[in-house]
């Protein structure tokens, strides 16, 4: 039987659990002044030459083709990578639990079974996957955010845990989350702050922080996240990672333990946050090739299919800013840089004016908390949690209070009527244009990574939620100090953007943070996500 722990106890054995062969001793660990921490596991002398070839030079399709060749084993493959987060969690603080014994011991096993077979037990065999905190998981613990829910240990694992196992992979760590798991960032009284490898002043992104720090610094192959208004999107973009948001009902969330179980207003999503988009395709093939429709009922039995698209038939929609929030100069110089390569390679541009999107924030906001963050207050207060400035931030957003029954029906009728008009728009538009919208392309948020605690716009995201879109993330750049200044003439339109645009004093407070783009499609329209975010890539010449 698992012990209660308080807070300092679960950190102590979590310090504790870090790998002996990756402690950073006072000579190797950087100076907090150190910002830029990505060089660290490669220059820091702990990781071998064949640990960096096995954590840096290989993508997650790569690794699983090599180890079902028996080029690799899966234990030397775990090995480097737990060896790899254990320097990340000491640079950034990302690690909620090292599953070392029982990683190691599953790597073991499966390299018994190839040695006997002669052959991998399934798809991803001997892939170490990282999984965000909130994945429920048999015989751990699982807070969901909350401190009183600290020490709930889960009875089984979420399904989506045992499909992945079955297609033999191996779990190696827990990731970090957020304070109730609904802010953009990644603080909490448990775990403490998650910082940016390439700039610890800014935030690793929310509530799937871990996982983006994880992946910063090249320690997971491919982690597993969630998303209710950006949760995967935003550290996937500020740690230069892929990231997709799937159209809900595509893959299952059974099993996982949540205040939002239950809660149908808006849902969230499980899906992958990669370090190449390849691997994106992995994980949605593995696991919808596996039907999980015949074991969740709520699921819609989609395949992942394949789709085909031709450049000079493509059509880019895209939304330079929100009219809410204005976008800094390093995201808008992204979006100009990566027009311009499309425009080169004859894929067709049109503007999108955005529908509203205030009002999407408002319904959104008010969806989340229907029963005005009551629940959510009573948990906070059963452990004496006080609330940290972006959890107070979120629950006291203006249309945030509790609802009737008769309240409720009027809200989620709202919402089908935004979606509808949404819809409607898309169709004149394509109308109006004489073509196929294959996808939009926006801005994820409207700074870099923000700076701590000042994650505050979910709007270029959220939005996406809210209609159920999907929508894909990926790496463009990086902040540049000479292109990048402050718009000096700029007139902001509100408060929330007056906040943002007074955050940009000048490019060096954003220095080396990374810059990704969102693509966004029709409803179920994942693949042609993807498929478009492929060919976004090869027109900026990335293969």
């Amino acid at each position: 039987m698992t012990s209660a722990l308080t807070i300092e106890e679960f950190r102590k054995i979590r310090d504790d659990s870090i790998p002996r062969d990756s402690i950073l001793t006072d000579g190797l660990l950087p100076h907090p002044s150190l910002l830029d921490v990505t060089h660290i596991p490669c220059q820091c002398a702990l990781l071998s030459a064949s640990e960096i070839t096995i954590t840096e030079q290989y993508t997650a399709c790569q690794l699983v083709n090599l180890l079902a060749q028996g080029h690799l084993t899966a234990e030397e493959v775990t090995r480097a990578y737990l060896k790899r987060a254990g320097i990340a969690h000491q640079l950034t603080n990302c690690v909620s639990e090292f599953l070392t014994e029982e990683a190691l011991a599953r790597a073991k096993y499966l390299d018994e079974e190839f040695r006997k077979h002669g052959r991998p037990v399934g798809p991803l065999h001997g892939l170490p996957i990282s999984v965000k905190d909130y994945i429920t998981m048999k015989g751990h613990r699982t807070s969901a955010g909350y401190v009183t829910w600290l020490n709930r240990i889960a009875q089984h694992d979420a399904l989506v845990l045992k499909i992945l196992s079955d297609a033999g992979a191996i779990f190696y760590v827990r990731t970090t989350q957020p304070q109730t798991l609904m802010h953009l960032e990644c603080s909490s009284p448990i775990h403490g702050t998650t910082v940016n490898p390439f700039n610890r002043n800014l935030t690793s992104g929310g509530s799937s922080g871990g996982e983006g720090s994880l992946g910063g610094l090249k320690a997971t192959p491919m982690g597993i996240g969630t998303d209710i208004g950006g949760s995967i999107r935003s550290p996937a973009a500020n740690n230069a990672m892929y990231g997709l948001r799937p159209t809900t009902l595509r893959i299952t969330k059974q099993g996982i333990m949540g205040i939002q179980s239950g809660r149908e207003s808006i849902l969230g999503v499980v899906g992958p946050l990669a370090r190449h988009r390849d691997d994106i395709h992995l994980f949605m093939k593995t696991i919808l090739d596996t039907q999980p429709w015949l074991t969740d009922p709520s699921l819609v039995p989609i395949p992942w299919r394949s789709i085909a698209l031709t450049s000079h038939r493509l059509t880019v929609a895209v939304m330079w800013d929100d009219l809410v929030v204005h976008p800094h100069p390093p995201v808008t110089r992204a979006l100009r840089e990566t027009i311009q390569h499309l425009k080169n390679s004859a894929i067709r541009i049109v503007d999108w004016q955005p529908i509203d999107h205030l009002t999407s924030w408002h319904l959104i906001s008010a969806l989340y908390y229907c029963n005005g963050a009551e629940e959510e207050r009573s948990l906070l207060a059963a452990a004496n949690e006080q609330l940290l400035p972006l959890t107070d931030w979120i629950f006291n957003q203006p249309n945030v209070k509790k609802r009737t029954w008769i309240d409720m029906n009027e809200l989620i009728s709202a919402r089908e009527t935004y979606r509808n008009q949404y819809a409607r728009t898309w169709n004149e538009r394509e109308a109006s244009f004489d073509c196929t919208i294959d996808c939009l392309l926006t801005p994820v948020g409207p700074s870099a990574a923000p700076l701590h605690g000042t994650a505050k716009w979910w709007g270029y995201t959220s939005v996406w939620n809210l209609l159920d879109y999907p929508a894909a993330v990926f790496p463009v750049t990086t902040v540049d100090l000479v292109k990048d200044q402050v718009e000096l003439d700029y007139q902001p339109r509100n408060a929330l953007d007056r906040e943002n645009y007074n955050l940009y004093t000048s490019p060096e407070v954003y220095a080396n943070a990374p810059i990704g783009l969102q693509v966004v499609g029709r409803r179920f329209d994942d693949e042609k996500v993807m498929r478009c975010v492929e060919m976004i890539e090869r027109a900026m010449g990335k293969e």
